[in-house]
């Protein structure tokens, strides 16, 4: 998902308030630039041990500018909520 130009302001305030004067862990660079809101894939049932690929959490990438290190942050806790698939579009279980 594409981030916003009012998401882009709501991620930097959100950054600039928790990790202060954020630096590349790599590389130590301060140029940092914000990528698109992609999903971890973490839905997984540990009754049946199969994962569920329309389940995950919701990441936004900063990513260094110098050397493309990425960092990821929940975009819960930021407090932008992409929209939910909808129910057609998640795919069927598969049966064995």
């Amino acid at each position: 998902m594409l981030i916003t130009k009012e998401n882009n302001e709501a991620i930097i305030e959100w950054l600039s308030s928790k990790c202060g004067q954020m630096r590349c862990t790599c590389c130590g660079e301060s140029k940092l630039s914000i990528g698109e809101i992609s999903t971890l894939q973490i839905g997984y049932d540990l009754d049946t041990t199969r994962f569920h690929y329309h389940q995950g959490m919701p990441l936004i990438s900063i990513y260094c500018v110098n050397c493309g290190y990425v960092m990821q942050f929940s975009s819960s806790v930021i407090g932008i909520k992409p929209k939910p698939v909808p129910e057609e579009q998640i795919p069927e279980p598969q049966k064995e």
